[in-house]
């Protein structure tokens, strides 16, 4: 399951209700006590009720008595189906649990006094004979079924069966409509517990931990060790629990038979009884140490956090990262600048997985300045209310404003004067640019008329695609300065891009743009090489998504590095740099790349 969203209302700070987009990596910035931290807190309470109790004082100062906190989350990529157990298999949506969208809405609501109800938000039937089925007992449903004479076409003794059997018989009068459907007791209860498996697991990290003995940040990532160590051992561990309770039973039994001899009726009153599941996670306990045994969480804070980074950075490779969110409270903490970068990097990586999210805080120009744009959450205050504002790249407005609260300024100021930087190429990512670096001085080493794009001092080459808050503010600092562009785009369908096209080739001051006519830039890379370098063999053609392909392939394979962004990444710096003039003939007989760099140079003279 993947979290797309975030509800608060009441909690804290949050007194109007908010919702709070998630990405693979957000980034969640504003002045100091702005509400960042409390989005982070709101999760761990989520997800980890157990150990972050909702409390009394989370409620919003305003609140009235009748006013209930709101703690919710939006998922996608949900379970096909649950198992409530062996003989009693259901799924969300049939059970009518998902949104309009498809996604499934969990709210938990608390009242004043912390009581806590968790609901579903869903597009549920509301039809008065069949609207909270749900929260009815067995005897009930039998009950309405035979009112409506379906026993013939459902099982008594199964409420899945029962629910469907109702829900059917009303055809296309169930009067669907979004409302909050109870899972806090009978059928949504059971569904609800066994939803939890399902979750993301959520590990927050925050800033400003005390350093006792057992300072969870020095613990918490080993912890996280430990319980993916014992579920990949699940089934096995089952079965010791089994064998145990099974020897212990037949102990106990045994024992029972033998007081029989005594005293009948005091045996008959005894029966084994298994209390509880084992808790596997409390028999390992681990600490990391120093020299001469000086535990690690007696070290600087700083230390201690590049601990966490490289607990992270040993996951990226490891099923660590395996559907689970990693919630980081201002991670440039004691950190040096080197190192700020490499945690960017690292974090960039780990999300590469799938099944991996990030979330993190910064009020720091530098460090927030290296996140990509469309990671950005800005939470500020209007009217002494706290509102999120979701940031993307065409909002100028809302990054200006960011980049002022923070202190984010362009960076090329000295490098444009120093160097007369002439031409701006806009590109979609960084692997655009290793692409036609590498490329053009390829070309450039045969036919001096092709600009070497990464040694011309007049060429500043920008990622606008996912680019970076300073990119961003670098961008629009070379545009105010009237600078020429040359875009990039790649081929889409839909003429997404095209719109962007056309309106960079209608300034009318010399700025340029083009689409690729293949896919992207990819598909312009010879196959013989694709093949040699990956081990693979496909045959590609103009439309095909070659690193979609080989990832696919590679993750057949089981093999590692498999992801797309890595893929991805290995086409456009190792593949490329392959290439030749005869190769590229061969792949691009219309001289479509050549014909850019030609233009380039044109805007260059």
């Amino acid at each position: 399951m993947r979290l797309v969203k975030i509800i608060l209302k009441n909690y804290r700070g949050y007194s109007e209700y908010t919702e709070i987009d998630i990405s693979d990596i957000t980034t969640i910035v504003g002045k100091n006590d702005a509400g960042k931290s409390t989005v982070l807190e709101a999760l761990d309470t989520f997800f980890n009720e157990s150990r972050a109790k909702f409390s009394i004082q989370d409620r919003n100062v305003h609140c009235e008595d009748d006013d209930c906190t709101v703690i919710g989350c939006v998922f996608s990529e949900m379970p096909n189906e649950i198992v409530i157990d062996e003989d009693c298999i259901t799924s969300l949506q049939g059970e009518y649990l998902l949104d309009i969208d498809g996604r499934l809405t969990i709210i938990k609501e608390y009242n004043n006094v912390g009581k806590m109800t968790v609901y579903a938000r869903a597009n549920h039937p509301c039809n008065n004979g069949v609207s909270d089925l749900l929260s009815k007992k067995n005897t009930e449903l039998k009950a309405l079924v035979r009112q409506r004479a379906l026993e013939n076409v459902c099982n008594l003794n199964s409420n899945v069966s029962m629910r469907r059997a109702l829900w059917s018989s009303f055809g296309d009068e169930l009067d669907l409509q979004d409302k909050n459907v109870n899972l806090s007791k009978e059928s949504g209860k059971e569904i609800w517990d066994k939803l939890h498996q399902y979750l993301p697991k959520y590990a927050l990290f925050k800033s400003d931990r005390g350093s006792t003995d057992e300072d969870s940040e020095a613990q918490d990532p080993i912890q996280l060790a430990v319980a993916q160590a014992l579920f990949e051992q699940s089934e096995q561990l089952n079965q010791i629990k089994q064998r145990v309770v099974a020897e212990v039973e037949r102990v106990a039994n045994s024992t029972i038979d033998k007081l029989r001899e005594f005293d009948e009726n005091l045996a008959s009153s005894l029966s084994p009884k298994f209390k509880k599941e084992p808790v596997w996670d409390k028999a390992f306990s681990f600490s990391l140490t120093g020299d001469e045994d000086i535990p690690i969480n007696k070290r600087g804070s700083g230390v201690r956090r590049l601990i966490l980074f490289s607990f992270f950075r040993a996951t990226i490779e490891s099923d660590l990262c395996n559907n689970i969110i990693y919630a980081v409270e201002e991670p440039e903490t004691s950190q040096h600048p080197n190192f700020q970068r490499i945690i960017v990097q690292t974090f960039q990586q780990m999300i590469s997985n799938d099944n991996c999210q990030i979330i993190i805080t910064t009020h720091t120009p530098g460090f927030a300045g290296m996140l990509p744009t469309d990671s950005l959450r800005y939470v500020t205050k209007e009217n002494n209310i706290t509102i999120v504002k979701t940031v993307n790249h065409d909002n100028a407005t809302l990054l200006q404003q960011i980049c002022d609260t923070l202190g984010v300024y362009p960076m090329l100021s000295q490098e444009v004067n120093q160097n007369a930087v002439k031409v701006v190429i806009c590109v979609e990512g960084p692997n655009d640019i290793s692409y036609l670096t590498i490329l053009s001085r390829i070309l450039h080493a045969s036919d001096d008329s092709i600009p070497d794009l990464g040694n011309d001092s007049r060429v500043i080459l920008i990622p606008l695609g996912g680019g970076t808050l300073q990119q961003w503010t670098n961008f629009n600092y070379l545009r105010n300065l009237g600078i020429k562009e040359f875009h990039i785009y790649d081929y889409d369908d839909d003429g997404h891009y095209q719109q962007y096209c056309d309106t960079v080739n209608s300034r009318g001051d010399g700025s340029s743009a083009r689409l690729t006519r293949k896919r992207e830039t990819e598909n312009y890379l010879h196959n013989d090489l694709i093949n040699s370098v990956f081990g693979i063999d496909i045959i590609m053609d103009d439309r095909m998504d070659v690193p979609g392909t080989i990832s696919s392939i590679l993750k057949s394979r089981h093999e590692e590095n498999s992801s797309q962004s890595k893929v991805k990444n290995k086409l456009n710096n190792e593949v490329v740099s392959l290439m030749t003039k005869e190769l590229l003939d061969e792949t691009d007989t219309e001289g479509e790349i050549v014909g850019w760099f030609r233009t380039i140079k044109q805007l260059l003279d």
